[in-house]
């Protein structure tokens, strides 16, 4: 038996009998799959709650407008690698099933509702990454720690992969290797909006009738017959049923209205609840309450800042990490550009453009790029410099020149 063989023999015993550590069953009470913990809310069910749906639906989609590229540093200045096999992955095609934009956003679905995403890394016999494969975080059953190396075991596989063959993107998480759904730890603050929401269909499906005791103080012999008339007048859908209650008999509800549970509060309660919990404005998920015309720029701005930027980061990283060589690492890195989701309107965009222009941040043409123009004439490749910034040195030099233009023999 091989050296691999004998590895691989030890990887398929039970992680008792590797003498392993076992990331997921260490720390199941903290993993989604599909029931969380003691509460009998799902994943699926989360998504019912509009505010959760929404919440990742904004999340995932400014992950997935957020283009990725990557550059290589060559004495501080960026160059792109277009032709790089990692590059064409990451935004082009990572595979023929998907589009970056689909790729990047099934990451920022995932990432809230499992903690996790996953994707096999196919790679060419020279090395270098071909393509990703989507491995759905159910499909796991077992993550390994064993001397150093992480091995995922998935439904369907034969071997375990090992780390250097997945892309695998973590959300929270309790030791750095494996992370935990936003849904695992709101489930009882989800369990109790959905609970909230299902009341309020309830009692609309009942058109707002209580259950409740009928109360006489004379003997009644047709109990049954009263129940049943009870039902079949209460069952009508007719908006002008009446209900006749003779014999001195009085109807007692036993049930909470909506007006005492507080439905409507309670549900503003639970979107705000859910927009801390998925770290997310509240105006992004649609509740404007709190906001105005002063603070909601503000607020997108921190959306970008304080949520999708820490997902970018992640992701640029884990791209690095496992899409390059360790040559290559040392040059060359992933970025995702999140200027896509701070565009203004115009106005603000020209004047933001016409300030980096100005003290020369950018040049013209780069300007022009960043607005999918073409380029300018070469004389826009030049980067100005106001007059009242000009340093000592520079004031000396144009002196000097325009010296030697007036008296070229001096």
């Amino acid at each position: 038996m091989s050296i691999l063989e004998s590895a691989f023999s030890r990887m398929f015993s039970s992680p008792q009998e590797r003498g392993v550590s076992t990331l997921i069953n260490d720390f199941s009470p903290y993993f989604s799959y599909g029931g969380i913990g003691t509460s009998n809310i799902k994943v699926k069910e989360s998504l019912k709650l509009a505010a959760v749906f929404n919440a990742v639906e904004q999340i995932s989609n400014d992950l997935a407008k957020t283009p990725f590229a990557l550059y290589q540093d060559i004495n501080g200045n960026k160059e792109r690698l277009v032709n790089h096999s990692a590059d064409f992955i990451v935004s082009k095609q990572p595979n023929y099933l998907m589009t970056p934009y689909t790729f990047k956003k099934l990451i920022g679905v995932s990432l809230p509702l499992r903690g996790n995403c996953l994707f096999e890394i196919i790679s060419y016999n020279n090395g270098y990454p071909e393509s990703v494969k989507y491995i759905p975080w159910d499909d796991v059953t077992d993550v390994v720690l064993s001397k150093g190396e992480m091995f995922y075991y998935v439904n369907g596989y034969s071997k375990p992969l090992m780390s250097s063959e997945v892309l695998h993107f973590k959300q929270f998480s309790l030791n750095g290797l494996v992370g935990i759904s936003t849904i695992t730890f709101a489930c009882m603050q989800l369990n109790l909006a959905l609970k909230t929401q299902e009341f309020a269909t309830v009692n609309l499906d009942n058109k707002g009738v209580r259950q409740g005791v009928v109360e006489t103080d004379k003997v009644i012999k047709d109990k049954p017959g009263i129940v049943k008339a009870w039902r079949a007048a209460m069952g009508e859908k007719s908006a002008d049923r009446v209900v006749v209650l003779d014999e001195g008999m009085k109807f007692n509800p036993i049930t909470i209205t909506p007006q005492e549970l507080q439905i409507i509060e309670q549900q503003k309660f639970n979107i705000e609840d859910i927009a801390r919990w998925f770290n997310i404005a509240p105006h992004k998920i649609k509740s404007l309450e709190q906001s105005t015309n002063n603070n909601i720029e503000q607020q997108s701005l921190d959306h970008v800042s304080d949520t999708i930027q820490p997902l970018v980061t992640n992701i640029e990283q884990e791209f690095t990490k496992k899409l390059l060589s360790s040559k290559e690492r040392t040059t060359c890195y992933f970025k995702g550009n999140i200027n896509v989701l701070l565009r203004a309107d115009i106005k603000s965009r020209g004047e933001y453009y016409s300030k980096m222009g100005t003290i020369g941040v950018y040049s013209r043409n780069e300007i022009r790029r960043k607005e999918d123009e073409n380029n300018g004439p070469d004389l826009l490749d030049e980067y100005l410099t106001p007059t009242n910034t000009y340093t000592e040195k520079q004031i000396e030099n144009n002196l000097r020149n325009s010296k030697n233009e007036k008296n070229p023999s001096a």
